[in-house]
């Protein structure tokens, strides 16, 4: 199908029946004035119907968008700490061009813009830059271009504004779009305001109920001094139940059971099938019989053994629980001072906290690594050359085990905006801001992973009908008694972040409405940290490891976690080095003591959980464990358990930009226009840090390494300057028909992972990893925009609006594979690994053997061409319906993305569904608001191809749909006595939506999460 014809076809269809509306328009024009010089129209009685609430939010958006020039959309609070919507990015979705990302609990998180990912977004907090420091979601690794919206309650805010046509005086950096968040100020409504809110929440499948509310407090005095405070509070249980796999994989045949040099030629390879039986397999199978092609073939009838080569299973197939609290604390405080009418000053300060203490329960299916011995396997097709599914099948010698993890999460965002106004004369105007924001974030991750032991029978009956496998064991995976050390694991990873921004912005303007030149300079300082710990091996080692006092790193990491609980050899003996280096004066004891929890003990660990599975005493294994020591000492690392890697960013940007408002009467109608060039250079250091082996190991001879590694932060300058020009037109065809046109240059800066000097694993296999580039350019987009609004009365309006988005810069990766032991030249080497990623080396042959696929970022000279059609609808149906107070609120959006040139195969925007749409349909009346909403967004791609090694293997997200109802019952006008307060109903997700995803195809399910229906409860007072 030739795309650009059919998004052609697609705006040219959306002006056509456009046009027909606005020949529409005329013909109403021309009725209406006819009807008004009549007698029976100027007898007819006048009906007038009150718009507050909801509905007054609409109107308020609709009036912003008629007078604004470029291409621009709003919404309102309805009132002081009454915000339509619970959550700014829920709000967003309302927009048309914005699709909202979620976390696995449902809750919105992130926003992206026409067709682009949330980084090529700019979040500016009262006109500033601004920075949070989190992960994201649970699932995700956001780098900081991205801001959580969550962490920012609407309760505060008074007004959100989305710019998709970028003008000269906008801050630089997101090629999508601009999105300004205004929190509430004193002046927004003068006089003393007091406003209270308190409900209660109750998440379907959680055991407990949340609550949530706000004070906002604010006064206004003689009309030059305000003041207000503002907080809001909430404590959710959360719930959310889900299927995971961390990849899919298939297996790595031997020559002799596949007889061919082209073995695993779709990739992968990540599960070994044994060369024998082992003893103890199960199901049968003779221990020390040959496994060949021969015996694969009799094993699996009706399968070739290209089949059994290319289908693929779950890497890790596992169920999870997540759950837990999570608390959030705001508060803002605002002072504006107006000693004359001319001059104001002001000042906005936020304190947003989120603290997530949360249980994550993993029930796994290990195939990754291991040797499942595959029996009677179906797969979906009969051509299995770029890979198939397996839809059945018994598993032999498997190996199951649980992954507890107690998850903290704590963020938080202090800002504080400075700025003043002054209209110095009636045609010369100057403003200036001052901003600084500081957010840090903490992630502590510890997990325990007791393991079923090998060679114990343990046979798994797997079935894929296309959602999620089924994966049974015959083991009673729900005893205690099943578990054990011996091959398990635990590990403590943390992550810290810190951002920081600082900026000063002014501006001056002269000029009137005809005519208006404008120019201003802005400067930016952004840096950004990531520290990532892991003290894994020591804690292995006391734990399960038979070392609870001594931790030494040696050729092989931590002792294996076999659980032993004898006293072992003496420290001196294994460790040489020991009390000659960094260990000299250390006054420990020189001999193992066994196992903090040995094997025999690890068992009355293991308890009933919430949910009907097995889950862990924490308080108690913390404790006996000695966890907090080990955490507390942990030491840097390269990597976290989130996935994001150490590294640090520095962005200094300065920019000047001038340019001209005006309005013209061409032909007599009235023509608003803008057009201006900004120059902006960016002066950028990154850093990553790096691990090297202690030179002092080299002059040593017995048992390796004795020193441990020095880890140290390599840092590369870097500097480049863009000019970004734009133009924007609105012609007024009559009072309420607008057609909008704009061109411009937008740019968004690289992702801040893809430019660290360094190097990082994706998983405990150590099998794939990435390699950053300092070097990357920027990505630059040059924009097109045509449109046309039709205001309909009150808060009614129809938009359309086509766009084009022509990308270059984007970023390219390439796969390089290599012997680990080529990493060297990166400060890598195999006691730079966590334990787990050792055995993982091991088991592939070793450092010199195993070989692992690294990824690389670079600049593509092609181009990415995003197109799309915008259609916004707010509809009051008063002169349709008998009953007054109905209406609908509909945004479709339809994009079509298209990439040419060098670096352009299989090159798309991440995350970009092709058809989005948000429905509602309100009522608001006599006191009474209900509204039901409809989300939908198509499933699209969400991360490149050669995922899990598999060349042709991307992964997917599936369409999601979401229902929501929300109402609220102003009891005083509905009884006709002052006093009363609001109650409000609401209830998430109705019907039940699930987030899913698929990798390669559509019947291996990555991941689904169902967090359920969320109920809420609440009233609000106002005084």
């Amino acid at each position: 199908m030739n795309h650009r014809t059919t998004a052609g076809r697609r705006v040219a269809l959306g002006l056509t029946a456009m046009a027909s509306l606005i020949a529409q328009a005329y013909a109403q024009d021309a009725t209406t004035a006819t009807a008004t010089n009549t007698p029976a129209a100027a007898e007819a009685p006048m009906q007038t119907v009150q718009v507050t609430g909801y509905r007054n939010s609409l109107l308020s958006s609709a009036r912003d968008k008629k007078e604004s020039v470029g291409f621009q959309d709003s919404i309102n609070a309805e009132d002081l700490g009454k915000f339509p919507d619970k959550n700014i990015a829920e709000s967003l979705s309302r927009v048309p061009g914005v699709q909202v990302a979620r976390d696995v609990t449902g809750e919105g998180m992130t926003i992206q813009i026409r067709g682009l990912g949330s980084s090529f977004t700019k979040i500016l907090l009262n006109n500033s830059p601004i920075a949070v420091a989190s992960s994201g979601p649970i699932d995700g690794a956001n780098t900081n271009r991205e801001v959580d919206l969550d962490l920012l309650p609407t309760d505060l805010f008074t007004k959100l504004t989305v710019s998709k046509s970028p003008t000269a005086g906008q801050i630089e950096g997101g090629a999508a779009g601009v999105v300004n968040l205004r929190s509430a100020r004193p002046f927004d409504k003068e006089g003393r305001q007091l406003s209270m809110g308190l409900t209660g929440t109750k998440q379907q499948i959680a055991d407990k109920a949340g609550f949530r509310g706000n004070v906002i407090a604010s006064n206004t005095w003689d009309g030059k001094f305000g003041l207000l405070g503002g907080i809001s509070f909430s404590r959710q249980q959360n719930r959310t139940s889900g299927f995971e796999t961390v990849g899919w994989t298939n297996p790595n045949l031997t020559a002799a059971q596949s007889n061919s040099p082209t073995r695993n030629a779709t990739g992968g390879g990540n599960w070994t099938i044994p060369a024998t039986v082992p003893a103890n397999a199960g199901n049968g199978l003779v221990a020390g019989t040959a496994i060949d092609q021969a015996f694969l073939l009799s094993r699996n009838p009706g399968l070739t053994i290209d089949q059994i080569d290319n289908a693929i299973v779950p890497r890790l197939g596992r169920t999870m629980e997540y759950y837990g609290t999570r608390d959030k604390i705001s508060a803002v405080l605002a002072g504006e001072y107006r000693p004359t009418e001319n001059l104001h000053f002001y000042l906005d300060t936020m304190y947003s906290k989120k603290d997530d203490d949360m249980q994550r329960n993993a029930y796994t299916w290990a195939v990754r690594n291991n040797a499942s011995i595959p029996l009677d396997m179906a797969v979906d097709r009969s051509d299995c050359a770029a890979g198939c599914v397996v839809t059945k099948g018994t598993f032999a010698n498997a190996l199951n085990f649980i992954e507890f993890g107690p998850r903290r999460d704590k963020v938080d965002l202090l800002g504080i905006n400075p700025g003043v106004e002054w209209k110095i004369t009636p045609k010369l105007t100057f403003d200036a801001a001052g901003n600084w924001n500081r957010s840090r974030f903490t992630h502590e991750a510890p997990t325990i992973m007791p393991i079923t032991a090998p060679n114990s029978g343990n046979t798994i009956t797997y079935e894929n009908n296309g959602g999620v496998p089924s994966i049974v064991s015959n083991l009673d995976l729900n005893n205690p008694a099943s578990y054990q050390w011996v091959g398990g694991r635990v590990n403590i990873q943390n992550e810290l972040r810190e951002t920081k921004t600082k900026g000063f912005h002014t501006n001056l303007a002269w000029g009137d409405k005809k005519l208006t030149i404008r120019g201003g300079f802005a400067w930016d300082d952004i840096n950004r940290r990531i520290r990532a710990q892991d003290n894994s091996a020591a804690w292995q080692a006391a734990v399960c490891g038979n070392n609870p006092s001594v931790f030494l790193q040696g050729p092989n990491g931590a002792p294996p976690c076999d659980g032993a609980s004898t006293p072992g050899a003496s420290a001196a003996a294994l460790y040489p080095g020991y009390g000659t280096g960094f260990t000299a004066g250390q006054s420990a004891p020189l001999t193992y003591g066994g196992s903090l929890i040995p094997n025999a003990a690890l068992q009355n660990y293991l308890v009933p959980g919430p949910y009907g599975r097995l889950a862990l005493d924490w308080d108690r294994f913390r404790q006996d464990s000695n966890f907090d020591f080990f955490n507390d000492n942990a030491p840097d690392s390269g990597a976290s358990s989130t996935g994001a890697s150490a590294g640090f960013i520095r962005e200094k940007s300065k920019a000047i930009y001038v340019e001209a408002n005006g309005e013209l009467k061409p032909a007599g109608y009235n023509l608003r226009w803008n057009a201006g060039v900004r120059y902006v250079r960016t002066e950028q250091q990154v850093g990553s840090l790096n691990s090297v082996s202690d030179p002092r190991n080299a002059s040593l001879t017995l048992n390796g390494s004795k020193y441990p590694n020095i880890s140290q932060w390599v840092y590369q300058d870097t500097e480049y300057s863009n000019t970004l020009p734009s133009g924007t037109v609105a012609l007024d065809l009559t009072k309420d028909v607008v057609l909008r046109a704009a061109a411009s240059r937008s740019m968004t800066r690289v992702n801040p992972n893809d430019l660290r000097p360094g190097i990082n694993f994706s998983g405990v296999s150590a099998d794939v990893g990435t390699i950053g580039n300092p070097g990357l350019n920027p990505y630059l987009s040059d924009n097109i925009d045509l449109g046309i609004d039709w205001f309909t009365g009150r808060e009614g309006y129809l938009s359309v609006t086509a766009f084009q988005k022509r990308l270059n810069g984007f970023t390219v990766n390439e796969n390089i594979s290599m012997p680990f032991s080529a990493l060297a030249q990166y400060g890598i080497n195999y006691n730079t690994l966590i334990p787990a990623q050792q055995v993982a080396i091991d088991s592939r042959g070793g450092p010199n053997n195993a070989t692992v696929v690294m990824t690389r970022p670079s600049n593509a000279d092609g181009i990415l061409r995003i197109r799309g059609l915008e259609i916004g609808w707010v509809q009051p149906l008063d002169k349709i319906l008998p009953w007054r107070g109905f209406g609908i609120n509909e945004t479709l959006t339809l994009i079509n993305q298209k990439a040419s040139g060098e670096g352009s195969q299989g090159f798309i925007a991440l995350g970009v569904p092709k058809k989005t749409n948000n429905f509602s349909i309100y009522y608001e009346n006599y006191g009474y608001m209900l509204r039901l909403s409809h989300t939908y967004s198509q499933g699209s791609q969400v991360a490149n191809a050669n995922q899990s090694g598999i060349t042709q293997a991307a992964l997917f997200g599936r369409d999601y749909k979401q229902a929501d109802f929300s109402s609220s019952f102003e009891l005083d006008q509905i009884f006709d006595r002052e006093g009363l307060p609001m109650l409000t109903f609401d209830v998430v997700n109705i019907n039940k939506a699930k987030r899913s995803g698929y990798f390669q195809f559509a019947n291996a399910t990555m991941s689904q999460y169902d967090p359920g229906r969320t109920f809420a409860l609440g009233l609000r007072m106002k005084f």
